[in-house]
């Protein structure tokens, strides 16, 4: 599998990319179609229903702020369905190629054959080795990784938004939309029946009951953004800790003004190969050693938690082997270790 993205240079985010697609993703299409049916069913009380019952100034202006909420959660939800959450470079592979036929121990991903980046994982569904990967998700039918997290972050944020504001909106109509959904003008101008009555108390109970499930799963992936944690590494990396601002700026990018938009603008603040970590030094491969990083990021981490524990100084590589004199060392089965001369790297699944 050849990596599909070059990054400009070393520690700079690469230009946006479009997610390839393949039979995998193909077979989960109609998924997202689920997000579009949700936003037809709170569309027609919100708008169609609400303009028609009472079209005052402050419905407009409800159907004005509710349509200026839907906007960025669709821009938002298509930026993460279609953006490329970044493979391994070229550059990195060649790096990592002349280190190991130097003799220097590097990280291998058994599933891909691509050298690995620290934090990488390799996701079944799309076939790719991903930098930063998060997790799969169906609603996107996009894997979650470091060029696309943001978008991710961001569709939750007004999701969360726009459902909240739809449960208040129309909650506070029901008094008039029922009375208008039982109307004689309401069942001949739009649904026959009962139909206009269930589609309003259908969106209002769809909406309580996501904006349950999604709130707290939106805390959940904010807190982890700002401690620099992923679904699939959790907590076991403290040394990737760098504060919350810096690691903040990883997922949204440098410019803090333009954090809220649903647009790639710079990019996030990286390449999703060089990771800084709290000590002072940068890691691009698991087994190779840390190099010294720039002061003006060394004294930004010195302000950071500075304590790693043993687990932080493990590899970040997960299912991956080590290849050392450009060979490749299959790890133990039980013990999930290889050794390489007096010294180990990890090789967990």
């Amino acid at each position: 599998m050849p990596p599909a993205r070059s990054s400009p240079e070393e520690g700079e985010p690469a230009p946006w990319r479009i997610a390839p697609c393949n039979s995998s993703r193909w077979q989960m299409a109609p998924t997202p179609l689920v997000v579009l049916v949700l936003i037809a069913l709170n569309y027609f009380p919100m708008v169609v229903f609400s303009l028609d019952n009472n079209a005052n100034a402050g419905i407009v202006l409800m159907v004005v702020l509710f349509h200026g909420f839907l906007v960025l959660t669709v821009v938002a939800w298509v930026y993460t369905c279609c953006t490329d959450p970044g493979v391994p470079p070229e550059t990195f592979q060649r790096q990592m190629a002349a280190m190991a036929a130097s003799g220097e121990p590097v990280q291998v991903c058994r599933r891909s054959g691509l050298y690995k980046p620290p934090r990488s994982h390799f996701d079944s569904v799309t076939q790719r080795l991903t930098l930063n990967m998060d997790h799969f998700c169906p609603w996107v039918v996009n894997t979650i990784g470091f060029y696309n997290r943001k978008f991710f972050m961001l569709f939750l944020v007004y999701t969360n938004l726009t459902i909240a504001y739809c449960v208040i909106a129309i909650g506070a109509q029901m008094p008039s939309l029922i009375p208008w959904a039982k109307s004689q003008h309401a069942k001949d101008n739009f649904f026959p029946g009962p139909v206009n009555l269930a589609v309003i108390v259908i969106a209002l109970v769809a909406d309580v009951v996501l904006l349950v499930m999604l709130f707290p799963f939106m805390v959940l992936h904010l807190k982890m953004a700002a401690k620099n944690e992923t679904t699939i590494d959790g907590a076991r990396y403290p040394k990737y800790d760098m504060g919350y601002l810096a690691n903040l700026r990883q997922v949204f990018g440098r410019n803090r003004l333009v954090w809220a938009l649903p647009c790639y603008f710079s990019g996030p603040d990286g390449d999703g190969v060089h990771w800084p970590t709290n000590d002072g030094t940068s890691t691009s491969c698991a087994a190779s050693s840390s190099r010294p990083l720039p002061t003006s990021i060394a004294s930004s981490s010195s302000s950071a938690a500075s304590s790693s524990s043993a687990a932080s100084s493990s590899s970040a590589c997960r299912g991956s082997t080590s290849l050392s004199m450009g060979k490749l060392v299959p790890p133990d089965a039980e013990l999930g270790i290889t050794q390489i001369g007096p010294g180990t790297v990890s090789a967990t699944r």
